[in-house]
């Protein structure tokens, strides 16, 4: 039976970060919004770094579209370390990848000068 890639990496990539999230915020006692986010980072440079390390291989590649949800997720800053400073500019000549993942950095963007703006205003 051969598992679908998506559902696996789904599972595998976001049940690391769960469970790194809760070890953060059990152990350390951390907001649980930042141990969320240290998670999610460290688990999606994990995710670019795996994906470029099997390709070329026969080994299933990681999908776009996880790498894509993991930055959505609150992993920007681990795939933007992925794919820039940790070896080979992993995905950034791919234009079907990048408007998305710069679509979502913008939007990311706002939301925090949304957040941080609505903090000062009160």
């Amino acid at each position: 039976m051969k598992r679908h890639p998506f559902l696996f990496y789904a599972i595998l990539f976001f049940g690391l970060t769960l469970a790194g999230t809760l070890a953060i915020w059990w152990i350390l006692k951390w907001d649980i919004v930042l141990a969320w986010l240290i998670s999610i980072m460290v688990v999606t440079l994990f995710a670019y770094r795996f994906d470029k390390g099997i390709a070329g291989s026969e080994r299933t590649r990681v999908p776009e579209r996880i790498l894509l949800l993991l930055a959505l997720a609150g992993g920007s800053l681990g795939a933007i370390l992925g794919m820039f400073f940790i070896g080979d500019r992993h995905k950034t000549s791919k234009t079907s990848f990048m408007l998305p993942f710069i679509g979502i950095l913008i939007v990311q963007a706002i939301l925090v000068g949304i957040y941080f703006w609505r903090q000062f205003q009160g």
